[in-house]
């Protein structure tokens, strides 16, 4: 299966190479594998941080546009 290292898979998904760190250091996402020393992912693991980014931002969405008084 190919791999993708940790800069391609941020162009791909618009986001820096650090948010892909910070998800892997958290424990959101499973560790990558190493190439070396470059992280790499399959194009299934893209996919899933694909999902994954969009679902924060659709929450980050609907936390935004939650009224005021259902906010407190």
């Amino acid at each position: 299966m190919k791999q993708i290292t940790s800069g391609e898979a941020a162009r791909q998904l618009g986001v820096s190479t650090s948010l892909i760190r910070k998800l892997e250091l958290t424990g959101v996402t499973p560790p990558a594998r190493r190439l070396s020393r470059f992280r790499v992912y399959t194009p299934v693991e893209v996919e899933f941080l694909r999902h994954l980014l969009a679902q924060r931002k659709a929450n980050r969405r609907a936390r935004t546009t939650q009224p005021l008084s259902e906010a407190a």
